[in-house]
């Protein structure tokens, strides 16, 4: 039995001499098992032809393959396919070879960013709708040109980490126990493994960016003319984020064909409170059920640790700098340096994402209201004139955000926006489930859940104060939904309000003229 759902859509793997040949035989399959024509691609010196040689297994000296190339980076264009896959093993050291002899310190970064498969490379990154697979050694025809890697979270050969992490990469190693097969990282368009053993993984992982709602197949790849899908930087709480305000903009998201990718404050994987997973619970201050039984099963399936798309969030702490203490005896130069990289997360922030959302929930309350890397990033966000989406409780990062060390109004001063109002608030206080110790049974769970005796924020009265005089907080309590844009600024007050900010967010993203709305 196949899946024809990749019919008509192209797959390009780059190659060169030393190939692995089972790992080739497993692109080929895997993609054609879903339809997709795959293509061999690589550097043919204006032969029509070339044979390459695969490399000498251990034990089979006398065996090597060989494979006909007929498709030269030159003479085809990298937007017809969906994917493109660089092969492991010594593919991309070949690749990377020059044959001028005139390099010196001062041309020698150009000349090998001028080399056909860095530049075939370099037009794939380009296009984020082109699903990138980058195995073992393959990231070292990124590394050229570090822009393309700077911030993105990957895996690979030990060989190539030092260049990676020159680059600006984040080196994400999957857990101890991860079977040397499955040792894969997903960032938005970019999968990588460590080795080829993982080869089947990345086509699964591939395969599956490539047919899920948020990046079609049919979309995967744009016609001539056809503009980017957005994309979206998603925050969640590592302490218990709310499922509904991460499901709603999402299913939003991905109806549209944007590409969602996902951080914490740690690089921990987030967790749904799991209240939000049961459709018996009954909210207090709403006096009724706030969970349906269609959105509880979802948030149980994004939420399950076997799902692998919350899984390896970007880590905020690693990505963005310390702000030095005052008191540091080499203060000025740290607070130079620490100027300086926010100044190069703008810049990477400017060219890969178009939005942020903060999904609520408790848990904002612990690890994102006061995160000073999380406000750093709003900044960027904020300085950029991108859209900030916030969802109740994280609404309240946005008044803890200041516009600048010079000028400490809030980011919101002056602006309307919504969010969860006093009569929302528990009597009791919050409810945290501290990273790694979630229980799916929620009688089980009780010894693990963390409250406060009394609501820790007084949401209403902060954000009344950070939007101040000129600016107006709209609790619309009474009313069914509340969904306020004053651009860049999309909130929504609650639960029942997620599946409206994410319409109304999508709405400020393809059209500009909708950068008002709700009062």
């Amino acid at each position: 039995m196949t899946d024809n759902r990749l019919a008509g859509k192209k797959v390009a793997i780059v190659v060169e001499s030393q190939y692995i040949p089972a790992e080739i035989k497993i692109y080929q399959q895997g993609f054609a098992f879903y339809g997709a024509t795959v293509d061999l691609v690589s550097r043919l010196w204006g032969n029509p032809t070339m044979r390459f040689y695969s490399t000498i297994e251990p034990g089979v000296q006398d065996q090597v393959e060989w494979i006909d190339v007929s498709l030269d980076f030159e003479h085809v264009n990298v937007d017809d396919y969906v994917a493109v896959i660089v092969a492991a093993n010594y593919v991309s050291v070949r690749l990377r070879w020059s044959e001028r002899d005139d390099l010196n310190s001062s041309n020698a970064g150009a000349v090998v960013r001028d080399v056909p498969a860095v530049r075939f490379l370099q037009r794939a990154m380009a296009n984020r709708r082109i699903i990138k697979g980058m195995p073992c050694h393959a990231l070292w025809l990124l590394t050229p040109s570090p822009e393309l890697l700077s911030g993105r979270r990957v895996i690979c050969n030990k060989v190539v980490l030092a260049d990676v992490l020159n680059a600006g990469a984040i080196y994400t190693p999957c857990a101890p126990n991860t079977p040397e097969g499955q040792r894969v990282v997903v960032d938005g368009d970019l999968v990588t493994n460590d080795g080829w053993h993982s080869s089947q993984r990345l086509v699964d992982q591939m395969a599956e960016l490539l047919l899920r709602p948020a990046t079609a197949s049919n979309q995967a790849c744009p016609h001539k003319g056809e503009s980017m899908n957005k994309r979206v930087l998603a925050v969640l709480s590592e302490w218990g984020f709310w499922g509904e305000e991460l499901i709603g903009p999402l299913e939003v998201f991905d109806d549209a064909s944007f590409a969602t990718t996902f951080a914490t404050p740690t690089g921990a994987r987030p967790v749904a409170l799991p209240v939000s997973k049961d459709p018996t619970f009954v909210d207090p201050p709403l006096g009724k059920r706030v969970v349906s039984e269609s959105v509880a099963a979802k948030v149980a399936a994004i939420d399950d640790p076997a799902n692998p798309r919350l899984a390896n969030p970007i880590n905020l702490h690693d990505w963005f700098p310390n702000n030095p203490y005052p008191s540091s005896a080499n203060y000025l130069r740290e607070k130079e340096a620490y100027f300086a990289k926010l100044d190069e997360r703008k810049d990477e922030i400017s060219g890969r994402f178009d939005a942020l959302l903060l999904v609520g929930g408790s848990g904002a309350v612990i690890d994102m209201m006061n995160n000073f890397r999380l406000q750093d990033l709003i900044r960027c966000f904020f300085e950029l004139g991108k859209p900030i989406i916030a969802e109740c409780y994280s609404i309240a990062c946005l008044a803890f955000t200041i516009i600048s060390e010079d000028d400490r109004r809030p980011i919101v001063s002056g602006k309307h926006v919504t969010g969860h109002p006093s009569p929302y608030d528990y009597t009791t206080g919050f409810g945290f489930w501290p990273p790694q110790r979630v229980i799916s049974d929620l009688a089980a769970a009780k010894p693990d859940y963390v409250a406060s005796d009394f609501p820790l924020i007084p949401h209403q009265l902060v954000m009344e104060l950070a939007v101040g005089p000129e600016g107006c907080f709209h609790g619309n309590v009474g009313k069914e939904l509340s969904v306020i844009v004053d651009y860049p600024f999309i909130t929504g007050r609650s639960v029942a309000d997620s599946f409206e900010t994410g319409k109304q967010a999508k709405k400020v993203l393809e059209d500009e003229k909708h950068r008002r709305y709700g009062w």
